[in-house]
C-alpha cells in the first residue's frame, strides 16, 4: 500500500458510515479506524493503510462536497 493521495481518495474514507453533520464539512469514518465517532479530513494526507479508490468514486465524493459547500454559500 502507498502513503500517496489523501484520504478522500482512499477506499476506507467512507461517507455513508459517517455523521451526516460531520460528512459536510469534510469529515468521513475511516473504515480502518477501531473507533466509530473517529473522522478524518478528505484533504488530510493518506496513511500507510491508504488503498486508492477508483476514480468515479474519488470524484463523486468531491463533487457531493462541493455541492454542501455551495448549500451554505
Amino acid at each position: 500500500m502507498s502513503t500517496n493521495g489523501t484520504c478522500i481518495e482512499c477506499t476506507h474514507w467512507s461517507l455513508k458510515d459517517t455523521d451526516r453533520s460531520m460528512a459536510r464539512l469534510g469529515f468521513a469514518r475511516c473504515l480502518k479506524k477501531k473507533l466509530p465517532g473517529h473522522t478524518t479530513s478528505a484533504e488530510a494526507v493518506a496513511c500507510p493503510r491508504f488503498a486508492a479508490a477508483d476514480a468515479g468514486a474519488a470524484t463523486a465524493r468531491r463533487e457531493w462536497l462541493d455541492k454542501q459547500n455551495g448549500a451554505r454559500a
